[in-house]
């Protein structure tokens, strides 16, 4: 089964984890991008555990 994270995948990732976290939050948590990810209808859901691996392979950190 191929991996459902694509170059477009990641890309869209790590734009959402660069822009301004959601209204009531100081900065993005892997738990909230994992919520966000799946209120997207075209980004297959991802656990948190997937997405900060593709965070850390691109050396993208949440701070």
């Amino acid at each position: 089964m191929p991996s459902p994270v694509t170059g477009e995948v990641e890309a869209r990732l790590i734009a959402m984890a660069c822009s301004q976290p959601p209204e009531g939050y100081a900065r993005w948590s892997l738990r909230l991008l994992e919520k966000h990810v799946a209120l997207v209808e075209d980004i297959p859901d991802l656990d948190h555990s997937t997405i900060g691996r593709v965070l850390k392979k691109r050396n993208c950190v949440l701070i």
